[in-house]
């Protein structure tokens, strides 16, 4: 919310710095569709293993446990991926842009540290399969546009805010000693919900009277909180409560067409 309110501040203030008497397409809808690159920052691309340690609990107990896991709260191994998405915009005013977003992205995990870290425990193991973290979100747009004096170039400040989901994160843990026994997650798999913001610049040029191509830089970020229910298998054993959390920090990078109604 700090961010939104900034932004607003600045802009308000700075059209001065650009001519504005050029056409600006008043009241005109925008759809827009775009891909690119996701790219991991701080604790989402982090593949360090400290902090696999965790405090984890009985099902049923109070009693803690200190559990190697792979816990992905400070350091969630995240490669870069990919992202794609729409928008619907209005261009209200001669410098406002208010509209609706829609956007997807997946970002495969890299085990390699973590399998190195967990093939150490007094009971190896390896993680054999883990879940792409994907994310749908849905937000609010806010922009404000600078258009240079050729009127075929523009630059558009914007924030988003809204709510995003990310599809349940679980993984198994294959014994490397015994054939067959695996640590998997017992139960549901809810998506995770959370708060969802944006910030970025879009530069775009006219290709007509009706096209505009466009390149997006944004950072993003978002935090999911989910719960694991982890058991040995087959034969059956304790059931341990795995908190954990995927702190969602990236930039994304890539082009964009758009087309006014």
């Amino acid at each position: 919310m700090a961010r939104l309110i900034i932004f607003v501040l600045l802009v308000s203030f700075s059209h001065k710095l650009f001519a504005q008497n050029n056409k600006t397409n008043i009241g005109r809808f925008e759809i827009s569709v775009g891909g690119g690159a996701l790219i991991p920052l701080g604790k989402f691309a982090s593949t360090s293993t400290e902090g696999f340690d965790q405090k984890v609990f009985e099902k049923g107990s109070d009693e803690q446990l200190d559990v190697r896991y792979f816990s992905k709260k400070n350091h969630a191994h995240a490669k870069r991926g990919g992202d794609i998405n729409l928008e619907v915009n209005f261009l209200a005013g001669r410098f406002w842009v208010h509209g609706l977003s829609f956007g997807q992205s997946s970002n495969a995990i890299n085990v390699e540290l973590a399998n190195k870290y967990l093939s150490r425990n007094q009971f190896p193991m390896e993680v054999n399969f883990h879940e792409k973290y994907k994310v749908q979100n849905l937000a609010y747009l806010i922009g404000y546009r600078f258009i240079l004096n050729n009127k075929s170039v523009e630059f558009r400040p914007f924030q988003k805010i809204g709510f995003s989901r990310l599809t349940f994160p679980f993984y198994n843990l294959e014994s490397v000693e015994w054939e067959g026994i695996t640590v998997i997650h017992e139960g549901d798999r809810p998506r995770s919900n959370s708060l969802y913001l944006e910030s970025g610049l879009l530069t775009s040029i006219s290709l007509s009277k009706k096209f505009d191509l466009g390149f997006n830089l944004s950072y993003r970020s978002a935090d999911f909180d989910y719960i694991m229910y982890q058991r040995m298998v087959p034969g059956g054993s304790t059931i341990l409560i795995v908190p954990d959390q995927v702190n969602l920090r990236a930039i994304m990078t890539g082009f964009r067409l758009a087309y006014k109604l």
